[in-house]
């Protein structure tokens, strides 16, 4: 193409070819132009004296060039830059040409297991070492006159507690009711309705209760913890606390952790409630069981037993919710894409933790009875 370059010819004495360019090509064309009478180990200039201005795209292509040629062992250099076409490779790079298009690496077996195997240990390191923070402020830095930010605790028991006592009372009382048609659909045929108390109110404070109000707070407060603490990490003010001596365990950590250590058997007693109210509805106004009667039928089926498995797991439940939700927010990585990843993983973690520790008491409870 004459009327945009000059083909490269050895001008000096010590072989350099030179290449006037008066337009950018496309990068194959480019690359072609300047580079094919080069041989390796040779230097190649490309006069750019008859360009006046360039634009971004033309820019990042002339180092893309450059890249090109050393991979090749070419030596390629810019020369006759006008002030205005020197101002378009301010604060370029060459990666708005580059395709990410390179294929995964592929591991074996065995280094797929070995990985996985070292994320586990760093996520339990970083988790037993958040541990032993909560507890140290918890447990020894009051004996040291450093003393747990309650102003902090009762802020989050009244955001985790107090404005989720609607939600919880209103799915617990459907709960209840559900339990109690279910149960009412096969024990009217044995004429034993009576006994739907007996269900609804051992399933409820056994089962029910303490596991809808651990999904419920884990979907609601959970997911708001974890993406509190991301914002924070990824705004940087987590470092700013440590970098003004006051620790993130302290003012972060130990006060959402324990406004759920308080909060969420609270919200499990108004669950068991509000279940066995549904149930009552259902007995008294739907199918006539008569209220004195359906009242001492549950007294009569409930244990203390009962009550404290309930609360057993509610603080069991309570203390997942906020190791997850504080784990995942406190190494978020990857902005606010990250914070949305580790904010959906919190609350998917802790339902599933929530209800294989159920399992597992309900296992324990059923083999201890």
């Amino acid at each position: 193409m004459p009327n945009q370059v000059t083909p490269a010819a050895p001008t000096q004495p010590d072989g350099r070819s030179v290449v006037r360019l008066l337009t950018i090509p496309a990068p194959p064309e480019l690359w072609n132009i300047v580079l094919r009478h080069a041989a390796s180990g040779t230097h190649v200039i490309v006069d750019l004296s008859g360009v006046a201005t360039l634009t971004n795209l033309e820019a990042a292509m002339l180092l893309e060039l450059v890249c090109e040629g050393k991979e090749r062992d070419v030596s390629v250099r810019l020369s006759g830059l006008s002030e205005n076409a020197r101002q378009s490779f301010v604060g370029l790079g060459i990666e708005i040409l580059q395709q990410q298009d390179t294929a995964a690496p592929r591991f074996s077996a065995v280094e797929r297991v070995g990985q996985i195997t070292l994320e586990v240990i760093e996520a339990g390191r970083r988790l037993l070492a958040m541990i032993g923070e909560i507890v140290y402020w918890s447990l020894l830095a009051p004996w040291r006159g450093k003393g747990v930010k309650w102003d902090r605790i009762n802020e989050q028991i009244v955001k985790i507690g107090l404005d989720g006592v609607p939600i919880v009372v209103f799915l617990s009382f459907l709960i209840g009711a559900v339990l109690a048609l279910n149960a009412a659909s096969q024990l009217r045929q044995f004429g034993a309705s009576i006994y739907i108390a007996n269900l609804v109110g051992v399933s409820v404070t056994r089962e029910m209760g303490p596991l809808l109000t651990a999904i419920i707070v884990a979907g609601r407060s959970g997911a708001a913890i974890t993406a509190e603490l991301g914002t924070m990490v990824v705004s940087e003010e987590i470092d700013a606390l440590r970098t003004m001596a006051l620790s993130p365990g302290r003012f972060l950590l130990l006060p959402r952790i324990g406004a759920l250590l308080c909060a969420v058997p609270c919200l499990t007693v108004l669950a068991n409630l509000a279940g066995i109210m549904g149930g009552y509805w259902i007995g008294v106004v739907v199918l006539g069981l008569g209220s004195r009667n359906y009242l001492q039928q549950t007294a009569q089926a409930l244990l203390i037993n009962d009550l404290v498995t309930g609360m057993v797991k509610s603080v069991v439940f309570a203390l997942l919710i906020g190791l997850v939700s504080c784990y995942r927010g406190f190494y978020v990585r990857g902005g606010a894409e990250g914070v949305g990843v580790n904010t959906t993983a919190s609350v998917v973690t802790s339902i599933v933790l929530c209800i294989l520790a159920d399992a597992v008491f309900t296992t324990i409870f059923f083999y201890l009875d």
